[in-house]
């Protein structure tokens, strides 16, 4: 890369190309100068806290998918299903593509975006590329608007209230879960800006070509 332009970044809104600082300060915005679109924000320590909270969300979505989500308990009987019956269920009923469907946005796409977020800083710190990292942020952006970790959050709540004056519910481990890290992905998501990504990314190739 041209390291004349390794700070420069274009504006997803307007296509400006923008001449980055080197440092931003903590909390403190960086804006379009002509359409006023968002474009980095500062943060202290952003890659071990994004690191932290990836690794935490990894465990929490082990958690969700290894144990009971949630039991019903309805005319003396009692059935728990867990997260990954939500979409074998529907394959087990010949509905295999909405069942391909919920498996890619609720879990693998989700957890695809936690690993390539994983892998590229650490190659950024250990000056490894494990995968290729500009290859890892374009699958990123890609994966990004299917993941809908909220969205099916969202969809398991409002069915409970529909069902819950139907038959006794017990929310499980695994339920706690995902509620725990349905925010924590979208927090995620909200610290890493395409700026301070690709720094990571170009960081990790100026290293290893170093």
């Amino acid at each position: 890369m041209n390291k004349d332009h390794k700070h420069q970044h274009a504006c997803l809104e307007c296509d400006l190309l923008i001449t980055m600082p080197d440092v931003i300060s903590h909390r403190t915005n960086v804006h379009c100068p002509r359409c006023d679109h968002s474009i980095a924000f500062g943060h202290n320590n952003a890659r071990q806290y994004i690191l932290a909270m990836t690794i935490t969300a990894l465990i929490l979505m082990f958690v969700a998918c290894s144990f009971s989500f949630i039991s019903f308990s309805s005319s003396g009987q009692v059935r728990s299903i867990n997260l990954l019956q939500t979409f074998t269920e529907l394959y087990a009923q010949e509905y295999y593509f909405v069942a391909i469907l919920v498996f890619a946005f609720i879990i693998l796409l989700p957890t695809l975006y936690l690993v390539a977020i994983m892998l590229i800083i650490f190659s950024s710190y250990r000056r490894v590329e494990y995968l290729p990292t500009a290859w890892l942020g374009v699958m990123m952006s890609y994966i990004l608007p299917w993941s809908m970790a909220e969205v099916f959050l969202i969809g398991v709540l409002v069915a409970l209230i529909k069902m819950i004056s139907m038959a006794d519910i017990a929310l499980e481990s695994s339920f706690w879960a995902y509620v725990l890290f349905a925010p924590l992905f979208t927090h995620i998501v909200s610290v890493i800006d395409n700026h301070r990504l690709w720094r990571w990314i170009e960081q990790g190739k100026v290293s290893i070509n170093d």
